[in-house]
């Protein structure tokens, strides 16, 4: 998933199993992944934080022009 942009992907919904929350998120390839905590997504290196009912909450790294690197906070909203 790291291969594709944020915007690019889609959260399709979630799944709670053994008190652990998972999100299913599919690929513009059409392949559906399941994804947690700490997984990563797009091609910020984005981290996956939080798996909210409706969304999933990630921080970005991203150059900041001079040689360094800025944590951006970002959000991959469930598709309707």
């Amino acid at each position: 998933l790291e291969a594709f942009p944020l915007d690019s992907l889609q959260m399709l919904g979630i799944i709670d199993f053994d008190a652990r929350r998972m999100a299913l998120v599919r690929a513009p390839d059409g392949v559906v992944h399941r994804v947690t905590r700490g997984n990563h997504l797009g091609q910020n290196y984005g981290q996956v934080g939080d798996i909210a009912e409706s969304q999933i909450e990630l921080n970005e790294l991203i150059p900041d022009g001079f040689g360094g690197w800025i944590r951006r906070p970002a959000v991959l909203a469930l598709t309707p």
